[in-house]
């Protein structure tokens, strides 16, 4: 009783709520079955629940199912699917999306539950499902997650117990449309903020390879061994089991990996990735400069330069090109000191170099600031979102 008091004391006149468990039917996911006769069957899995509460039908799975398992599971227009087991860190299990197509054999996989509104007198199934969709932004099934060996279960029983705020029916509706309205416009400034965070990140890469291309075919070439020391004969690979923790960066192909005690190299140096599948993939830049003191595994060459402009720009360089003429391996990529060290690199006097580095500092500044501006315009749009589905269910949306 205690529960249904605090359910509802806060909701505007004439609204009332029920638990979830009252107002819907629940469905297990689909099992195929062995028994003929089959049918071919449309299967809505977790990687079809997309963004907004809504299905992304692109990559559904098609099975033969046993005729009557799917006649227990056959999804009707406005069934709201619930994401069940899966999840992660950075994605709680308890997401839902709605079917709202008219016609057609879909089912869902046993990962997920339909919830089928019983009496759409009482509450309009559309409602349910924004009601449910707020509850996930809003972090209310995050408590409601077991783990077990990395999936994540949503404990269900608890979950039908969570009350739905109930406006009469018309409200309902007319909240739906004020939401559809608001989400569509928040939907089109969310496309744009992303067009141009894309286009930002891209900046830096795109002037990178223009600066490399203009006065390029002027510019002698040079090897790496005339204009650097190579130093892996330096380098010594620590098994993590002997590693002493410390505030020391420890280096591998992709960056730091760890921090020990001791230092091999104290000084401003170029590391360069010797393998790893980002050779060919570049998801991540594979020439990276450190300074000061540091111990280098033997997943990453190490370069000496007599000045930092030399290095910066030899280093620019690197991360423009393809590397795939020089990477040896394609189950497990690798680009060898003997590689390394025949690629020719343009090297223009140091005036050129100098303002090359320059330019680079400026522009990756440009680039990172117009990036963290759209990251914010992104996250501003989805604190909008929640708000306003925060204000829809506690009667203080308006028109």
């Amino acid at each position: 009783m205690r529960g249904q008091i605090e359910a509802t004391s806060s909701l505007p006149a004439l609204w009332t709520s029920a638990p979830l468990r009252e107002l819907c039917s629940f469905h297990n996911g689909l099992w195929k079955g062995k028994k003929a006769p089959f049918e071919t069957v449309n299967v809505i899995r977790n990687t079809n629940f997309k963004a907004g509460g809504r299905i992304d039908l692109t990559d559904v799975a098609v099975l033969e199912v046993e005729a009557r398992q799917f006649a227990k599971r056959r999804l009707l227009k406005n069934d709201i699917i619930i994401e069940k087991s899966g999840g992660g860190p950075k994605q709680p299990v308890g997401r839902v999306v709605l079917f709202d197509l008219d016609s057609g054999n879909y089912s869902f996989s046993n990962f997920t539950s339909a919830i089928r509104v019983e009496d759409v007198q009482r509450i309009h199934p559309i409602f349910l499902h924004r009601v449910l969709y707020y509850w996930y932004l809003s972090g209310k099934t995050e408590p409601l997650q077991r783990h077990s060996t990395g999936i994540r279960n949503l404990d269900f029983d608890n979950y039908k117990e969570l009350h739905v705020p109930l406006p009469p029916l018309e409200e309902q509706k007319r909240i739906v449309a004020v939401l559809d309205q608001a989400f569509a416009a928040l939907d089109r400034a969310r496309a744009h903020a992303e067009a141009n965070l894309t286009d930002a990140k891209e900046m830096f890469d795109s002037w990178l390879s223009s600066a490399f291309e203009f006065g390029h075919e002027n510019w002698p070439k040079k090897k790496l061994p005339d204009i650097a020391e190579n130093l892996d004969r330096l380098r010594v690979p620590i098994t993590k089991k002997d590693r002493r923790s410390g505030d020391v960066p420890y280096y591998g192909a992709s960056g730091v990996v760890d921090h020990v005690q001791e230092h091999i190299f104290n000084e401003d140096l170029l590391l360069v990735s010797e393998d790893g599948a980002n050779l060919l993939a570049r998801t991540y830049p594979i020439a990276f400069s450190i300074s000061g003191k540091a111990w280098v595994n033997n997943h990453a060459h190490v370069l000496r330069f007599g000045d930092l402009d030399s290095q910066e720009f030899v280093r620019l360089y690197l991360n423009s090109i393809d590397l795939e003429p020089w990477v040896s391996g394609m189950a497990q990529p690798k680009l060898n000191q003997k590689a390394l060290s025949s690629i020719p690199i343009p090297f223009p006097g140091i005036a050129d170099r100098s303002r090359i580095v320059e330019e680079a500092v400026d522009v990756w500044r440009e680039s990172q600031a117009l990036a963290r501006n759209y990251d914010a315009q992104l996250t501003d749009i989805a604190d909008l979102r929640q708000s306003l589905l925060q204000k829809a269910f506690s009667g203080q949306l308006t028109a």
